[in-house]
């Protein structure tokens, strides 16, 4: 009897992770009302602190999708950020059209982040505006993606200063739009790094990660340039024009070695 009583506690004997996922994903589903399906859990996805499991899920109707949750070990409370990506992911066609307005290939990659905390409200059709006003202490990320060979001449040079106008105009445009307490970065690609952009949306990692293990792991450079800058909650810029001009120069040994990659220097 005792036995009998010890095995139906500890869930006919599963595994603690494959328990944790069966919770997980018919706790998210019941919240959001759609299905969703596990990327990792436990293991190298690690846990946050000794009480929790950390996990990536993604929507089946979205699985370029990650989203981060936690359970805690006796089963009993889950956390998710869902709401975080899919309010960025619902942003992410405006912001894009914005952004064509000064770089024609621009593709854009956004997420939102709240630290520590985990949203608790369901309506994933809600604004960043809305978002924002119940979590001010969020960051959106906004990563804007180019052919670097576009922008990037024989010598591995850019026209800067045109390239400061528009950032510093696209701010006010953001601004304007109340895409404020952002980070935005532009990432200037080779053109190699710029066809793989859908398979590193697509992968278990961050785009620049995925991109930049790539890297690693062939020798060939997939990301030129990185610059960028932060909008306060006012939509004030905090970096200078001079440290934002900077990063510029920081990565120009890399723009010109990736030229070479390609035969152009």
């Amino acid at each position: 009897m005792a036995f009998l009583t010890l095995f139906s506690l500890f869930g006919c004997g599963k595994p603690r992770d494959e328990r944790a996922a069966e919770e997980i994903l018919k706790s998210m589903q019941k919240k959001y009302g759609e299905e969703f399906v596990l990327d990792g859990i436990g293991g190298s996805w690690g846990t946050m602190n000794n009480n929790t499991l950390k996990a990536i899920v993604r929507p089946k109707n979205d699985p370029t999708l990650k989203v981060p949750v936690e359970i805690t070990k006796d089963f009993k409370q889950i956390y998710d950020q869902y709401l975080n990506q899919r309010v960025a992911r619902n942003e992410e066609p405006k912001i894009q059209e914005l952004a064509r307005k000064y770089w024609p290939d621009a593709r854009i990659d956004i997420a939102n982040d709240t630290r520590l905390t985990y949203p608790e409200e369901n309506d994933t059709s809600m604004s960043y505006t809305e978002f924002l006003k119940l979590y001010p202490m969020n960051t959106q990320l906004i990563s804007i993606y180019l052919d670097g060979s576009n922008y990037v001449d024989e010598q591995g040079s850019m026209d800067q200063e045109e390239e400061l106008d528009k950032y510093l105009e696209f701010a006010e445009l953001l601004t304007e739009h109340h895409y404020v307490s952002s980070t935005v970065t532009w990432v200037f690609l080779t053109p190699e790094g710029y066809k793989r952009l859908d398979e590193a949306r697509s992968s278990s990692s961050s785009v620049n990660v995925h991109l930049l293990n790539m890297e690693k792991k062939t020798g060939e450079i997939l990301i030129a340039t990185m610059v960028g800058y932060k909008l306060n909650a006012q939509g004030q810029i905090k970096e200078t024009r001079a440290e934002i001009n900077s990063y510029f120069d920081t990565w120009k040994e890399k723009r010109i070695e990736s030229l070479g990659q390609r035969g152009g220097a």
